[in-house]
């Protein structure tokens, strides 16, 4: 039976065992398929966030005893290509308590400054 001889009795209201056969070998299809991709997905997620833990420790090495800004961050590492990125990877230090944060006065008012804790 085809898919769409399947699609066919489905629409007409007929149900047999060849139809459930082949539904269930779709489903295993789908689910092989499935798993490839969340299996492929995950290994993406570990090799990046293996990347970005290399990144926060080189912030972390970057920063000293004076307050920086995002900006100044973003700046100094070509792979940082925004403040909000920079911002986000050292909350990361920031939570390992390896970087403390504070208001300091910026370019547009105040900011978040981060030193080496």
């Amino acid at each position: 039976m085809t898919k769409r001889e399947m699609y066919v009795a489905i629409v007409n209201g007929e149900m047999n065992e060849e139809m459930q056969a082949l539904a269930a070998e779709l489903i295993e299809g789908l689910d092989a398929t499935n798993a490839k991709r969340k299996e492929k997905a995950g290994e993406k997620r570990a090799e990046k966030l293996a990347a970005e833990a290399e990144l926060v420790n080189a912030i972390v090495e970057f920063l000293g005893d004076e307050f920086v800004t995002a900006s100044d961050i973003c700046e100094h590492f070509e792979e940082i290509a925004t403040p909000q990125k920079a911002t986000v990877l050292v909350k990361r230090a920031v939570e390992d308590g390896r970087v403390v944060t504070e208001k300091i006065k910026g370019a547009k008012g105040k900011v978040n400054g981060y030193k080496r804790a």
